[in-house]
């Protein structure tokens, strides 16, 4: 049996794009397993908050989050991509109990400083109680809980897991004092930072169970370069015309 030119030249050109398509696929498939990795490193760093604060729907969230990184990073990159080179500050902000956004029980902002010595400081401002917390009429007392989460973004995969003792809010007083965290921290080579508070309310030593008393978010992610916050800049998509 002989083929045309023309018969010959279509299969050639079917065959390609089939290739190319599995090429492209073994790529985002490589990418999307990094990126569900960097999603579980996260969940279990902050397992604790975790398990005060999630349901079943945090993995699938926290998943959709680390691929929406991902997506930052070029292109050309496919099949390859790392954490350090996407826009890890999208990761500030995601909610644990995706029932109740912190802001709606903890009112007031964190401020997050670094000195030039690897310091880092986490200060809550000082308020009325009304003001910086939104309470309920039978809670006796709220509880803060904050983690941190520092690691290398390369591939070595050091870090420090960071506890903090929660910080009883008695409802009883009418002011918040200004309370500030202090860390000392080896900022060496690029790291991530990321910062965990959560919010319960209580009465007596009775925790809140209904899911509109209690919530978490992660409040800050930074990109550091030898200490230095890395700002993200996204890189154009050049087409071929």
């Amino acid at each position: 049996m002989s083929f045309t030119s023309a018969e010959i030249r279509l299969w050639y050109e079917e065959n390609r794009f089939k290739k190319q398509q599995t090429e492209a696929s073994k790529k985002s498939s490589r990418d999307f397993g990094s990126a569900s990795r960097n999603a579980a490193y996260i969940r279990k760093a902050f397992a604790p908050m975790v398990k005060l604060y999630a349901y079943d729907d945090l993995l699938n969230r926290l998943n959709k989050r680390f691929i929406e990184i991902f997506k930052t990073i070029p292109a050309e990159q496919a099949g390859v991509k790392r954490l350090t080179d996407g826009n890890l500050a999208l990761l500030k902000g995601f909610e644990f109990n995706s029932s109740k956004p912190l802001e709606k029980l903890w009112l007031s902002e964190t401020d997050l400083r670094i000195e030039a010595d690897g310091l880092v400081k986490l200060i809550l401002p000082e308020g009325e109680i009304k003001a910086v917390l939104k309470s309920h009429p039978k809670a006796t007392e709220a509880r803060l809980q904050l983690m941190g989460f520092h690691f290398d973004l390369d591939d070595t995969r050091g870090y420090e897991i960071l506890e903090v003792n929660d910080l009883v809010i008695p409802l009883s007083n009418s002011h918040f004092p200004k309370t500030a965290l202090a860390l000392h921290l080896d900022h060496k080579g690029d790291k991530a930072l990321i910062f965990a508070m959560g919010i319960s309310l209580f009465t007596g030593t009775a925790r809140f169970g209904d899911r509109r008393y209690y919530a978490c978010k992660i409040i800050h992610a930074l990109h550091l370069k030898d200490g230095v916050i890395v700002d993200f800049v996204a890189q154009p998509n050049w087409k071929m015309k």
